[in-house]
């Protein structure tokens, strides 16, 4: 097992986490989590943030421990010897690049273009270039004398024999199927078994050998499910060895009547919608939305044109796009709508959209939530001199989707910016969630509802279509 220690570094106006590591007698600094270190003002008096500072010291820890530097990565801690084969595929592939970059300078053209594409690419751990070319970091485990099988579940690092190992939520709008893996620690193969305890569980494997790892995939038989909540157990078995997975299924009745697609789970579970994937499209009086082929990370994004139009002052005005989106409990939920970074432009206007469900009331956004003021314009002092410059709106760290305070989790660096809200649902079912232009410079690319903080996404749950 690998020793790691783990340094805090205050600065003057930012602050740091640092691993460090002894590896073949040479040591090795990873940054793994950054934070801003800022002034606040107490009774007239400029004051050091203690209470932020603590608690970017505890975000640091869980970045830390997130990266897997405690003690290591997580095929090397549940102990799968295939974690091996990721360390030497890893340096294989720097081997590679390093051959293919020697080419490049060396023999190519006879070497005519040596060192002109000289930039270090591998290594990164910040945003400034590394020193130099470096491999990733890789854990080995040592293979134990004689096999030894684990099990691990989609969605959780727990590995058997420690932790209760669940798979997500069964939904019979989503009609996923969830993974389980069977994996050697040890040396030799082993034969297993798969005993379902239901008579809807459909496993694509009843039995089988492991050399060093099989995946299975679970799945519902929804016909054989009775509507409402079901819980049970599989077994994946070895011999007198026996490891209990927990399902977990919800089934309900699908909405009746529906014009058209529609989003959301019967569990209650996170779901996302892409913003080009609307119901419906309502111009505005002076503007309206259109499609941005190819912007963002899916197939396009949603802006609006012309983009010199006027802010609107009365909603029955704006262009709105409507989403058909299902929720199968009453109260309080969450959406996140991912934009892309866009700067204040009208400091005295604001940057702004809307959105409402159904026809209840509409809510006006800062769309300056998450905005990274690299260039110090919106301190204290600027604000006081400057009455048409606005604070910037509070961020929501509480969801790991957003990942508020994780190292390199900001609109600088995923290319998105993350407005929260939340809305109540007063019905349980088919609701319509409208999204409205306030300015014209906004460009909607993800809306994710009720992000799940147990199994945090990246950018949002895939969407899925119910069928």
């Amino acid at each position: 097992m690998q020793t790691c220690y783990l340094a805090v570094d205050i600065g003057a106006s930012s602050g740091r986490h640092i691993i460090g590591t002894v590896e073949h007698g040479v040591m090795a600094l990873h940054e793994v989590y950054r934070f801003e270190n800022r002034l606040i003002e107490k009774n007239g008096h400029l004051c050091w943030d203690m209470e932020g500072l603590a608690q970017n010291v505890i975000e640091g820890l869980k970045a830390a421990h997130d990266a897997g530097y405690t003690p290591t990565q997580l095929y090397a801690r549940q102990g799968r010897v295939t974690a091996n084969d990721y360390a030497r595929r890893v340096e294989d592939l720097y081997m590679a690049d390093t051959a293919m970059t020697a080419y490049y300078n060396k023999v190519l053209a006879g070497g005519k273009w040596e060192k002109m594409m000289s930039d270090i690419h591998l290594g990164y751990t910040q945003w400034s270039m590394p020193k130099k070319d470096s491999v990733p970091q890789v854990v080995r485990v040592e293979p134990l004398s004689k096999p030894v099988m684990g099990v691990a579940v989609e969605g959780s690092e727990a590995a058997s024999p420690e932790g209760d190992l669940e798979l997500p939520v069964f939904d019979n709008f989503e009609n996923r199927k969830y993974y389980i893996d069977i994996f050697n620690r040890g040396t030799r193969a082993f034969d297993f078994k798969v005993k379902t305890a239901e008579p809807w569980m459909d496993v694509s494997l009843r039995k089988g050998t492991v050399e060093t790892e099989t995946r299975l995939w679970v799945g519902i038989d929804w016909t054989k499910v009775k509507a409402g909540k079901t819980e049970g157990m599989l077994y994946i078995c070895r011999g007198r060895e026996r490891v209990p997975v927990k399902l977990r299924v919800v089934k309900a009745e699908r909405p009746v009547q529906v014009e058209g697609h529609w989003f959301g789970n019967a569990c209650g579970n996170e779901f996302s919608v892409s913003a080009w994937q609307f119901n419906a499209c309502w111009p505005g009086r002076y503007a309206k939305w259109t499609f941005l082929p190819g912007l963002g990370r899916g197939k396009g994004c949603m802006g609006l044109t012309p983009v010199t139009a006027p802010s609107v002052e009365a909603f029955q005005d704006a262009p709105c796009l409507e989403y058909q989106v299902y929720f199968p409990n009453t109260g309080m939920q969450t959406v996140c709508l991912g934009i892309l970074p866009t700067q204040d432009v009208a400091p005295e206007r604001g940057l702004r959209l809307a959105f409402g469900l159904d026809d209840g009331s509409i809510h006006t956004l800062d769309a300056r939530q998450g905005f990274v003021d690299t260039f110090g314009e919106y301190t204290s002092k600027n604000l006081k001199n400057s009455p048409n410059l606005k604070p910037l709106p509070s961020r929501n760290r509480t969801l790991k989707l957003i990942n508020g305070t994780g190292k390199r989790r900001n609109e600088v660096f995923d290319n998105l910016r993350w407005l929260t809200a939340e809305f109540n649902v007063d019905e349980p079912g088919l609701h319509t969630f409208k999204v409205y232009m306030v300015d014209p410079e906004i460009v909607l690319e993800q809306l994710v509802f009720n992000p799940d903080n147990t199994h945090p996404s990246y950018f949002g749950a895939p969407p899925v279509r119910p069928q």
